[in-house]
């Protein structure tokens, strides 16, 4: 992330703060802000107001729901303060858990928005396919017993690839107006190490829309179903005919795309 240099800020003279962070999902209930529940924001809003003596609303890229990890998610928040940059990485991280930590902190220009500034996000889903359930694994991957047919299922991908109407792949839950979403990067590879990654990149998502392409998608690795099988779902919009949820602990926000580059340096 290359800090952006707005000029010495005077007292008085509000600062948009944008952090890049990065966290367990495991301990959390997603991101959203609960009254009981431990959640990302919570956490953050709560070391924030620590540090600086003062109530902080947070903006986010992603509402990430529990269990769901973030190698690389952007908040920015606004404030009167004089503390230096510094503060808000290391000073802040002193007061973080170790599941939740940040890994840059820039100035923003007044009109960024971590949200409705983003031009995109990039998610990978892990899946550690086998009989033995590995347990470095069970937090950070999907447990599929067998084997999956990588090839089937990259032929599937490829079939999602573009401009579509996502309906058959979104949550009773999902409150947006319009399915169509355009999926520029959809692939899936399996490593050395024997764990299958999808990797999807999308201008915007649906609610469990990544999960339910992660779902569909096993289900044709497994060979219940052929590679097909997903133009009949783009074309039905039937969530029910669709592979089912899969579990949110494989899920990752790895980044979300900017018009300027927001990442962590080399």
């Amino acid at each position: 992330m290359t800090a952006i240099r707005c000029g010495p800020k005077m007292p008085g003279q509000t600062r948009n703060i944008r952090l890049l962070i990065q966290f367990d999902g495991t301990g959390f209930c997603g991101w959203q802000m609960q009254a009981s529940d431990r959640t990302v924001q919570g956490v953050l809003a709560e070391a924030l107001n620590r540090l600086t003596g003062q109530p902080v609303r947070l903006y986010s890229s992603s509402r990430t729901d529990a269990g769901v990890h973030a190698v690389g998610m952007v908040v920015n928040f606004k404030l009167d303060t004089t503390l230096p940059l510094v503060a808000f990485h290391f000073g802040l991280n002193s007061l973080l858990p170790r599941d939740l930590q940040v890994v840059m902190a820039d100035e923003a220009p007044d009109n960024f928005n971590a949200r409705f500034s983003a031009r995109g996000k990039t998610y990978v889903y892990r899946i550690q396919p086998g009989h033995t359930r590995l347990p470095l694994e069970a937090s950070r991957a999907w447990h599929v017993r067998g084997s999956l047919d990588v090839e089937a299922m990259q032929r599937a991908a490829a079939m999602m690839l573009g401009r579509h109407d996502f309906n058959a792949f979104r949550s009773a839950q999902c409150d947006s107006d319009n399915p169509v979403r355009t999926v520029d990067q959809l692939t899936v590879e399996q490593g050395a190490d024997g764990i299958v990654t999808i990797t999807i990149r999308a201008r915007a998502f649906l609610r469990n829309m990544v999960r339910i392409i992660a779902g569909t998608l096993v289900e044709i690795g497994r060979g219940r179903k052929n590679p097909e099988w997903v133009i009949e779902l783009l074309e039905s919009g039937d969530r029910t005919k669709a592979g089912m949820t899969a579990p949110p602990q494989g899920l990752f926000l790895v980044k979300v795309h900017y018009p300027e580059d927001i990442s962590q340096p080399a």
